[in-house]
């Protein structure tokens, strides 16, 4: 089996954030990024469309934003951690997010219903159970209903 073109590109940047990931879970995120090329190619869900520039402006940058992430989460202490991205269009950095730290529970919020479903699809397809997606005037999906 070869190895994804893009591979290498994502191990570099993950080394550079000092990141690691399982193989898994970079499996996932280059699924992901496959999975916005296709759609993207019919629902328009980014204006990229250069699969580098996606690695780099998509995935790269909803990266080196885990760290932080990572550090306020363990200053907080919360019993369960959760997130909230409003405005998350394809799922950036949502998805990345719900695939880098499976024990947040992310949920993305868009107006548009096509990059809702596009993510509800990637959550379902990546089997990332810590995934949700809505619209507002849809029920959100925290595990209480509110946020």
């Amino acid at each position: 089996m070869s190895a994804h073109p893009l591979e290498a590109g994502l191990r570099a940047g993950l080394e550079a954030l000092g990141l690691e990931l399982s193989d898994d879970q970079v499996g996932k995120l280059l699924a992901y990024q496959d999975w916005l090329a296709k759609w993207n190619r019919v629902y328009n869900l980014t204006a990229l469309r250069d699969p580098q520039e996606m690695l780099t402006h998509h995935l790269l940058d909803s990266l080196a934003a885990v760290a932080p992430l990572r550090r306020h989460l363990a200053a907080a202490g919360l019993e369960k951690q959760r997130l909230l991205d409003v405005g998350s269009g394809a799922g950036l950095p949502g998805a990345v997010f719900a695939i880098v730290c499976p024990e947040l529970d992310v949920s993305c919020v868009d107006t548009v219903a096509k990059k809702a479903l596009f993510i509800q699809q990637v959550a379902a397809a990546l089997r990332l159970p810590n995934l949700h997606a809505s619209t507002p005037g849809s029920r959100t999906s925290s595990s209480n209903g509110t946020w």
